[in-house]
């Protein structure tokens, strides 16, 4: 069965002649037709030779912000720009399986069995991970998978405690994050579980890892708000403001003490009197430094939903709130990493120094919201809702991400 890259080839080749060399065409022939294809078959190109990636990273293609759309756990991709639809089935993703996290053209994906896996919007390419009912390392607990259909997909077991696995818990936690590096294809995965189990699964390893006995978090005061990686260093936030990191880039991963600036100068934020936080997340800039973005809501009579940035001044060791992420980078709410904004502002809200959210990110009590999604300006604390669709209504689940861009 033809796959939609050999699809794509097939489409590129009745355009040429079937005696021409494919990858000696005309810089500005092959140029106009790659730009002339739809996005994901745009970003496919690229791998077919290195004279076509070398044309192709000349090509005039707007970045562009995706979302996936769940309707009924029906799962689509949407793309804003051209008002196109994709059905998950037509990319290679099945409907009994639900986006987690994305890292440039991978997508982390779950299914009602807990089965993990990585799909490559490019190349079709799948990689499935452990079962999470195998051995987990690390640890006395163990995943029982519910046999029965229902909103209960399992249970996590442990000798005195038994904590129910919901769809509701893994898909709108999202506290997960996916790295992959695509050059050499290593990749790391972890996750956190009602704010107290964390997983982690590497290239390689042969399970996933527990990590709650290794530190042992009975004895300790904290727990995990959220996590972000960034080349294969994980950072984890926890509950009393500390920022941990663990180095994965050797055989056996290693926390970082006596690097780790953040360790022993916790986040603190002593909100105002009208003022009430609803998510604090963490991520990597391109630098390496750390960001946490609050999402806040005054509480008064407009019930204005904010975002806040904060960076640590590492002269001073002082946290430090920020009007400004650089001048070519945004972030997803959520995602973990900022990432590259293109140099003018190509409309949709796309543009440096913009925080991209769906609707749970926010203040659930919202009246001003007429969209599921939106971006938010940090230059001028205004929400540019997304323009409305058949799909925004309650009923849907909206996740943003963007293809072809780590």
């Amino acid at each position: 069965m033809d796959t939609p890259n050999d699809l794509m080839r097939e489409e590129i080749r009745l355009k040429v002649s079937e005696n021409h060399n494919w990858s000696k065409l005309c810089p500005d022939l092959l140029r106009s037709i790659l730009e002339s294809l739809s996005s994901i078959d745009f970003y496919r190109a690229k791998t077919v030779c290195l004279d076509w990636y070398s044309i192709w990273k000349t090509c005039v293609k707007p970045l562009c912000l995706w979302r996936i759309i769940y309707v009924k756990d029906s799962l689509m991709l949407f793309k804003p720009g051209e008002d196109k639809i994709y059905k998950g089935t037509n990319v290679g993703l099945s409907n009994d399986s639900y986006y987690m996290a994305s890292s440039g053209n991978w997508l982390l994906m779950v299914d009602s069995h807990l089965g993990f896996y990585i799909f490559n919007m490019l190349t079709s390419k799948r990689i499935d991970l452990p079962s999470m009912e195998s051995s987990i390392r690390g640890g006395n607990v163990r995943f029982e998978r519910n046999h029965e259909h229902g909103f209960i997909w399992g249970h996590f077991v442990e000798p005195s405690r038994k904590a129910d696995v919901s769809k509701a818990a893994i898909i709108r936690g999202r506290t997960v994050v996916l790295w992959i590096d695509e050059r050499t294809g290593d990749f790391l995965v972890a996750w956190i579980f009602n704010y107290r189990y964390l997983f982690s699964y590497k290239k390689g390893d042969d399970s996933w890892w527990n990590w709650n006995n290794h530190w042992n978090m009975e004895n300790l005061n904290f727990i995990f708000w959220d996590l972000a990686c960034r080349y294969n260093k994980l950072y984890l936030y926890t509950t009393n403001g500390h920022i941990k990191v663990i180095d994965f880039s050797g055989n056996d991963p290693i926390e970082v003490i006596e690097k780790n600036p953040y360790w022993e100068h916790p986040f603190r934020y002593l909100t105002k009197q009208e003022e009430s936080i609803l998510h604090s997340r963490i991520a990597i800039q391109k630098s390496g430094d750390v960001l946490i973005i609050l999402s806040i809501v005054s509480i008064s009579s407009t019930e204005i939903p904010l975002f806040y940035i904060f960076k640590m001044n590492l002269a001073s060791k002082i946290w430090e709130r920020v009007e400004s992420i650089g001048d070519d980078e945004m972030l997803i709410f959520g995602h973990g990493v900022t990432i590259r904004a293109p140099v003018q502002d190509v409309g949709d809200g796309i543009k440096s120094g913009s925080i991209y959210f769906v609707k749970e990110d926010l203040w659930t009590i919202d009246f001003h919201a007429v969209s599921n999604c939106g971006v938010f300006d940090l230059a001028t604390s205004k929400i540019k809702w997304s323009k409305e669709n058949s799909f925004n209504n309650k009923y849907v689940t909206t996740r943003w991400f963007v293809p072809g861009f780590s």
